[in-house]
């Protein structure tokens, strides 16, 4: 009997000393010396990461330091649905992403955009520009992006210029320009047909790229060169096919525009006509009073 209560003494008390062991041990790891004295509690070390929003180095808080966003799933989500084609320049912020039209309205209306802003998106090509300058956004302050007279913000068209209002409200799509060939990279007449447009012309997408062909690369110095314009967008259409395909754009573009000119003639013979009739009517009803 009294071996026995002897053996449970002495695992108990194998058991306590192994539990104060392991305490110590806690208690050493706790209070290590970091940046402090002997005896101090440790302050635990947070971890760095990159802000999902801004690309600043920010600690692991739960919220940058730098653009003040916080990294929860439901303010990432938050974000990621106000994401859009539309940059505002910010030389606090620089690395903000871009947002949607819907964000650019709700900043004009509560003032975060002015009329001098620099902004860039869609309407603009992706090119820096001032507010009240910038298609799809001027009229949002009351003038016209074209001649700068003053229009209802609602308005479809200016009534000066007759320009149309037009906004795209497709998140996704960046409103780039038509990529164009460079000198020195294609043919002088492929140079000429596919040049810049000319300042104040209309912002409207052109065709895309038409592949070069070996005809069109005689003139370049390095079988690397050839190579890389054979292969541009991946096409192997021939030169005198994209010189072809370049003129009947251009062609279409001229009919375009000169069926629009017709189109506003006839508008204008329209209205003068309903205003010759309303004089008409006019001066019957006073000659029929008069009499």
């Amino acid at each position: 009997m009294d071996t026995t209560a002897t053996k449970h003494e002495g695992s108990s008390d194998a058991g306590e000393s192994r539990r104060g062991a392991l305490m110590s041990l806690a208690i050493g790891v706790a209070t290590s010396t970091v940046g402090g004295g002997e005896g101090e509690l440790a302050s635990p070390k947070l971890r760095r990461l990159i802000c999902p929003f801004c690309g600043a180095l920010a600690a692991d808080s739960g919220r940058c330091g730098s653009c003040h966003a916080r990294f929860d799933p439901l303010s990432r989500q938050a974000s990621q649905n106000e994401m859009g084609p539309w940059f505002v320049r910010d030389e606090l912020v620089p690395h903000r992403p871009g947002c949607n039209y819907s964000t650019i309205k709700r900043l004009v209306e509560s003032g975060g955009i002015e009329a001098n802003s620099v902004l860039r998106g869609p309407s603009t090509r992706q090119f820096w520009m001032l507010a009240k300058h910038t298609p799809g956004v001027a009229q949002l302050f009351g003038v016209c992006h074209n001649c700068g007279e003053g229009v209802a913000k609602d308005a479809f068209s200016c009534g000066n210029c007759q320009e149309v209002f037009s906004t795209d409200r497709d998140r996704q799509h960046l409103g780039l320009g038509p990529s164009r060939p460079l000198p020195g990279r294609a043919a002088v007449e492929v140079l000429a047909l596919r040049a810049e447009p000319p300042a104040g012309a209309e912002l409207v997408s052109g065709p895309a790229a038409i592949p070069l062909g070996d005809q069109e690369t005689r003139g370049q110095n390095s079988a690397g060169r050839r190579a890389d314009d054979a292969g541009y967008a991946g096409g192997s259409a021939g030169g005198a096919d994209g010189l072809e395909a370049i003129k009947q754009t251009d062609e279409l573009k001229r009919a375009v525009r000169s069926l629009r000119r017709a189109w506003m003639n006839e508008r204008k013979k329209a209205w003068v006509s309903v205003a010759c009739a309303g004089g008409i009517t006019v001066l019957a009803l006073a000659v029929l009073l008069v009499s």
